[in-house]
């Protein structure tokens, strides 16, 4: 790429020209003691000519102009160095070997690189010192913030220089916490290590701190919730922000270099997704993609990141229109030029539109995310539940197996491990129902299992919130109660990341890290907003509701599973004879749910799923 060359750049590329011709002279009065006698002048000045076209050469070869000089850096160095030492060796060939071999001073060939080095080094750092010292003030003034940032490594670092260099001196930065005592008493950009995140009371005691700001990746949910509790007895409570880390920035649609509020999805100690970003857009680009469920909260995130892979098509299916309305609009911001977007608004169980659509848009891919979730809402719908979750699952799967899609993908959930409700049960069935079209079909078939997506639409989250807005009280079913929970931008990249793996038959379980009390989100939620638990807002314990488990998990025996080569996703071992079972079974369910007949219908389904107890 050619390298513009503005006024400020040109001032910089003659300085360095003079720098050049300084230094040389400077070697050659260096080499003889500051009296250069006959016949050395001579040499000086016709090898003189050659030098500075030689070191232009360099720095453009190796892009010393490209950069903003006055945020020289590291790698700028290394550039430098770079440039020097290659012009410095072609420099020494032309004069040793084509010219002046036989008089040429050799050590002037050492010490004139060491001089430019020195020198275009010390001019490029001068002016970013000059930047930073002269031209940024320094004072800070009534409306600076007093800023506390917990974590003292790359990312504080960073976001103290930002912080301090700030043209507005908006912030004063007080210091670090870190819970590594080696930094303790050392200081970066001259803000001073002040001890562990037991040092944060006694520190808020001392100084005026408006922000704290967490500055680190690992163990943030840890971190985040220690000082969420540590401010909880405090009567004015410093604003808790989060520095957004740069795999946010590359993975979150819409996240940017800016500090933001302290959310629930940061009280969770979540790790870095690894994806195999040229695998999973191997299996989607330039395919046609149906999304069941396209309205929800998982159907919409798979639509969004589907997107980004560049599908020929991609087919949305939702039976509520509104949530189809906006998922069609989003889906047609995010989408490429390349990529059509169809929305369908219709039922699953619909045979007739099954068969229009896949013989009309025939996709080629289907992700499975339609289902009825609410879990104590099914229990009082039983065949409603078992039509929508179990049919309605069979049918798109039958439909794709008909028409010869190439893979399809059930969403599947933690609750169809020993359910305790029909929609753990349900989830579970269907999960049987693809297993058991997989067996014969040339489809891909498989499912992932995971639990609770942070604020997707019933979640207790979004509840907590609605308790909240109304004055409380948060309800809690059980003080001990306890769930797997994800963001709902990690499930789906381990869902794309699942599906790529192609394995057929299989169902894939994701790694949910470790289970969060309800209690204690509740009590962080209302800490994180500002509120004290008990004083400014009440929780109470509810009891659990038909169907709910006082602790969810991912499979019935802990060592069933098998590595599927990602460290995040498992695969549960197969189970035939269950498989073997349904086409009876399930003619059973359809039986009795065309009557209407829910007792029928749980009996049916609990010889399906032994591990399912049907309520009396």
């Amino acid at each position: 790429m050619s390298q513009k060359v503005n006024p400020r750049r040109l001032g910089v590329m003659l300085l360095d020209v003079i720098v050049v011709l300084a230094t040389y002279y400077l070697a050659f009065l260096l080499r003889f003691d500051f009296q250069i006698e006959h016949p050395f002048p001579d040499i000086l000045f016709q090898t003189i000519k050659v030098v500075p076209f030689v070191y232009a050469a360099g720095a453009f070869s190796f892009g010393l102009y490209r950069g903003i000089y006055y945020f020289s850096s590291f790698s700028d160095l290394i550039n430098i160095m770079k440039a020097v030492a290659a012009s410095a060796i072609v420099t020494g060939a032309l004069i040793l070997f084509l010219r002046h071999g036989g008089w040429y001073p050799r050590s002037v060939l050492i010490i004139h690189p060491i001089l430019v080095f020195l020198f275009v080094g010390g001019i490029r750092f001068g002016i970013r010192l000059a930047k930073n010292l002269v031209l940024i003030p320094r004072s800070f003034g009534a409306d600076s913030k007093g800023v506390l940032l917990i974590g003292a490594g790359s990312l504080g670092e960073s976001i103290a220089r930002q912080m301090l260099n700030a043209p507005d001196a908006a912030y004063r930065v007080a210091g670090f916490l870190d819970d590594d005592k080696e930094k303790w008493g050392l200081s970066i950009h001259g803000c001073p290590v002040l001890g562990g995140l037991e040092s944060l009371n006694p520190i808020l005691d001392k100084e005026n701190i408006q922000e704290i700001v967490v500055t680190i990746e690992d163990r943030r949910g840890q971190v985040v919730r220690s000082i969420a509790e540590s401010l909880a007895d405090r009567e004015t409570k410093p604003e808790l922000k989060i520095a957004p880390t740069l795999s946010e920035m590359l993975t979150s649609p819409g996240a940017s270099l800016q500090l933001r509020k302290a959310m629930p999805a940061d009280l969770l100690n979540r790790k870095v997704v690894r994806l195999e970003l040229d695998r999973i857009a191997a299996s989607l680009k330039g395919r046609s993609v149906l999304i069941t469920g396209a309205g929800g909260t998982i159907g919409g995130e798979l639509s969004r990141q589907c997107l980004s892979f560049k599908p020929a098509r991609i087919i949305l299916l939702d039976n509520h229109a509104t949530s189809l309305f906006y998922a069609e609009n989003d889906a047609l911001s995010h989408r490429s030029p390349e990529t059509e977007v169809v929305a369908i608004l219709g039922d699953i169980r619909d045979r007739a539109l099954l068969r229009e659509l896949f013989e009309r848009d025939k996709p080629q891919v289907v992700f499975h995310a339609a289902a009825h979730k609410h879990v104590s809402q099914l229990e009082s719908n039983i065949v409603e539940g078992l039509s929508n979750n179990l049919l309605g699952t069979y049918r798109v799967a039958e439909a794709a197996d008909k028409h010869g899609a190439e893979s399809f993908l059930l969403i599947s959930t933690d609750k169809a491990v020993r359910p305790a409700g029909i929609m753990g049960a349900t989830k579970r069935a269907a999960e049987l129902a693809i297993l058991h079209l997989s067996q014969k079909s040339k489809t891909r078939f498989s499912a992932v299992r995971f639990g609770n997506v942070l604020g997707s639409s019933g979640s207790v989250l979004e509840l907590f919130r609605r308790q909240m807005a109304a004055g409380g009280p948060l309800q809690v079913t059980h003080p001990e109660a306890t769930r797997f929970f994800m963001t709902v931008e990690e499930a789906v990249q381990l869902v794309l990341e699942a599906f790529s793996l192609g394995r057929p038959g299989e169902v894939f379980i994701l790694n949910m890290g470790t289970p969060v009390r309800i209690m204690d989100m509740a009590k962080n939620l209302l800490l994180l907003s500002g509120l004290t638990p008990g004083k400014d807002m009440e929780i109470t314990v509810t009891g659990l509701r038909p169907g709910e488990k006082l602790h969810e998990e991912l499979m019935e025996d802990p060592a069933g599973y098998e590595s599927s080569g990602h460290p995040d996703i498992l695969i549960l071992r197969k189970e035939n004879r269950l498989v073997e079972e349904f086409p009876a079974t399930l003619a059973s369910i359809e039986a009795a749910c065309a009557k209407a007949d829910p007792a029928a219908a749980l009996k049916a389904l609990a010889g399906l799923v032994p591990t399912y107890q049907a309520h009396a």
